[in-house]
């Protein structure tokens, strides 16, 4: 993030300065990663409109950082990405600033139905990217196999970088990031790299200061303060529709000079009613000192302020209560992501408004339901840590209930890990059946697949052993996924399969290797179990449901065409182009939050097993650490765009006179091409869409056998599935 309105004013001032790229060559270039993919992703002509219809990641993902790589290397410099930690101490309610996106999605998708295509994209395009968040892990995934360095500040990147500049180590040469960066003891930050053009642009610290009247250093922090940072509102006085941009840095100035700084500013003001209503001065207080006084991850794995001369004793009050240092060091290797922390130190869970509106209730139950998997994963997390947080409170806020808090209880018993902690197997165990499972490397389908073997689901039946704890990756990520899949209930405390085990055994076993549907298989069989994955329209309001055929064969197009949206479609990296499904937007906001939330609990499963010293922490190195962070699952969602393809063949192919006639659908093949002209392949796409289906509906007949779904619910697959077989 930047300071917006710094921003506008470095801008209009012309600040940036020109430099050719090669005074970067052979230096090693630290890069901001927030400030990275809102540069990359954001401008014309790179932004993709429709993401926001569409969820998931942008299709142009991949090639943008893969390119800007390729430049780098090109250019002889080295990167180490820094990606932004936990959320700064807020003292503000939830919900408290507007969000104006989702009445602009809303206003998209009213456009859509009206048939004004090209007004909805530009409204689509009207609104902010999604967050960085929601990108990272991937990133960090084709990072770690391009090579490229990276790691996850404990708080703020900016910070993290400036640590890694002026360190006596010099792990950096210089920093391309945001006007943030400023606020230190830095005299020029980067902000643009054009290799086409082979220059940079940068910003001199100290033209910015002659340009805003002379002011120092510390009068440049209490500007951007008042001018308002990413995690505190502007002051009040300046925070007002006529004052933006350039206007808004001026009069901020003009504050600190009539009152020697910020500070002299809020307290002149401090009865004014809007400076009074909104606490600003206390609000002033927390961010100055979370700037001045930001904590830093050290090669040493200690965290430390910036700034440790007079720094003050309460630095939980404007950053967070202090983690573990165990905790941080998993954080910056991206074993542990940011969001359960932010919850854990804050208090607060803030589940905001998914892309489509979150108008049905089924979402909302669905997110009701989805609180018992939150309780084990704060269960995991805060065992092995101190009484404070084992016995702290944390609620969750919904953005449709957003007065009332509800409490996430995680002190159970017996503990979460407790549970679990019978998963201890070894090498020896472990690489035989790999080896009979013609499996190179542990992932979930080798963990569901091998408990099929009481033999060896008995054996692995193994309590921990102090002088012979587990030591490698491959052993850690074993264990993970079995005692994750234990906590989702496919296998049983015994190490044995439920009958939704069994199920998932048969579909995977009836699967293609290479297809790799362990992920969605998962993801499948826990949306039935919540009621999610059904063929009952969860707001018919919403656009993109079936409009041809009978109502049953509708149910049945719709079933398929869900089921089909838990892969990705595979398309240019470019934005989308075809129709578009609020309703399978809608679905896809079921899949992206259990997705959100198994990876969750994946990672604190991982925690609770190293902190618990199930396995010796000093066996790995940092590479080592990082290749166990980029190996979990559920790294990203699909965005909706296969199930819109396979919806679009499914209803289209029942207006025709003869559905299931073969020359039909060799016709529709062609139509698909046309309507999905960026796809590589839609019409591959969709034959795995059918194979994927093949093994949900194989897992639903054992299921039902085995009596964990009703008949009813059954034949909901089986009657579609025999309705489909002609028309595939």
């Amino acid at each position: 993030m930047t300071i917006k309105a710094l921003n506008n004013f470095i801008h209009d001032r012309k600040q940036a300065r020109g430099l050719p790229l090669t005074i970067l060559n052979t230096t090693v270039l630290g890069i901001d990663a927030d400030y990275f993919f809102l540069q990359q992703l954001s401008p014309p002509g790179k932004k993709e409109p429709l993401l926001h219809a569409l969820g998931g990641l942008p299709f142009s993902l991949k090639s943008c950082i893969e390119t800007f790589l390729q430049g780098l290397r090109a250019a002889g410099i080295k990167p180490v990405f820094v990606f932004k930690g936990i959320q700064l101490y807020k003292n503000e309610r939830p919900f408290a600033r507007p969000d104006i996106r989702q009445q602009k999605r809303t206003d998209a998708w009213e456009a859509y139905d009206k048939a004004k295509g090209e007004t909805a994209v530009n409204i689509f395009n009207e609104i902010e990217p999604i967050p960085v968040s929601e990108v990272s892990r991937y990133a960090m995934k084709l990072l770690n196999e391009n090579g490229v360095d990276y790691m996850v500040a404990p708080y703020n990147s900016w910070a993290q970088l400036v640590y890694l500049l002026k360190h006596e180590k010099k792990f950096i040469d210089a920093i391309y990031g945001p006007t943030e960066v400023l606020l230190y003891d830095v005299e020029r930050v980067i902000t643009s790299i054009d290799f086409a053009g082979g220059g940079l642009l940068w910003i001199n610290k100290r033209n910015l200061l002659a340009e805003l009247g002379g002011l120092g250093s510390e009068q440049l922090l209490d500007l951007a303060v008042l001018c308002g940072l990413e995690f505190s509102s502007p002051f009040p006085l300046i925070d007002q529709p006529h004052l933006t941009g350039t206007m808004a840095v001026r009069s901020a100035r003009d504050l600190i000079r009539n009152f020697v700084s910020g500070y002299g500013a809020v307290m002149a003001y401090e009865e004014n009613p809007l400076v009074k209503e909104s606490n600003y001065v206390d609000t002033y207080r927390r961010a100055y000192c979370a700037i001045k006084y930001h904590v830093v991850y050290t090669d040493k794995g200690s965290l430390e302020p910036m700034v440790t001369e007079n720094a003050p004793n309460d630095i939980h009050e404007f950053i967070t209560q202090r983690l573990p240092p165990e905790l941080y060091f998993y954080l910056t290797k991206g074993i542990v992501g940011p969001e359960i922390l932010n919850a854990l130190t804050s208090g607060k869970l803030i589940e905001v408004v998914p892309l489509d509106g979150g108008e049905s209730l089924e979402y909302r139950r669905f997110l009701s339901d989805l609180e018992s998997m939150r309780s084990q994963s704060l269960s995991l997390l805060t065992q092995p840590l101190n009484r404070f947080y084992q016995a702290k409170r944390v609620h969750i806020v919904y953005w449709y209930d957003r007065n009332n808090e509800h409490e996430i209880p995680h002190r159970l018993t017996p503990t979460t890990y407790e549970t679990v902690n019978s998963w201890n197997v070894h090498s020896n165990v472990l690489d035989p059946k790999l080896a009979e499972l013609n499996q190179k490397e542990v992932n979930l389908e080798f963990a569901v697949v091998s408990l099929d073997d009481e033999k060896f689901a008995a054996s692995t039946i193994t309590p921990k052993t102090p002088s012979h704890l587990l030591e490698t990756s491959k052993e850690i990520l074993a264990n993970t996924y079995w005692r994750f899949l234990q906590l989702r209930s496919f296998v049983t405390p015994q190490h044995t399969l439920t009958p939704w085990g069994k199920a998932l055994v048969t579909a995977l076993t009836a699967s293609r290797t290479e297809d790799l549907f362990a992920e969605p298989l998962i993801v499948a069989l826990e949306l039935i179990r919540f009621k999610a994955l059904t063929a009952k329209a969860y707001t018919p309001s919403y656009t993109g449901l079936p409009i041809r055929g009978t109502d049953v064969e509708k149910a049945h197009i719709l079933l398929i065409a869900r089921v089909a949206s838990l892969l990705p479609i595979n398309h240019m990296p470019i934005g989308f182009s075809g129709p578009l499904s609020r309703n399978l937007l809608s679905f896809n906001s079921f899949v992206a939050k259990y997705s959100q939330i198994a990876r969750t609990l994946i990672e604190t499963t991982v925690f609770s097993l190293l902190a618990n010293s199930d396995a010796d922490r000093l066996a790995e190195d940092n590479a080592g650490w990082a290749k166990l962070g980029v190996s979990l699952p559920f790294t990203s969602g699909p965005n909706s765009g296969l199930g819109i393809a396979m919806k679009t063949y499914l209803d289209e192919l029942c207006g025709k006179p003869e559905p299931t006639d073969s020359s039909e659908r060799e016709k529709m093949k062609e139509e698909l091409k046309k309507l999905f002209a960026h796809a590589l392949d839609v019409v591959g796409d969709i034959e795995r869409g059918f194979r994927l289906w093949d093994t949900v509906v194989e897992a639903v007949k054992v299921a039902a056998k085995e009596g964990a779904m009703t008949n009813a619910e059954a034949t909901a697959f089986t009657d579609a599935d025999a309705w489909v077989q002609q028309r595939r």
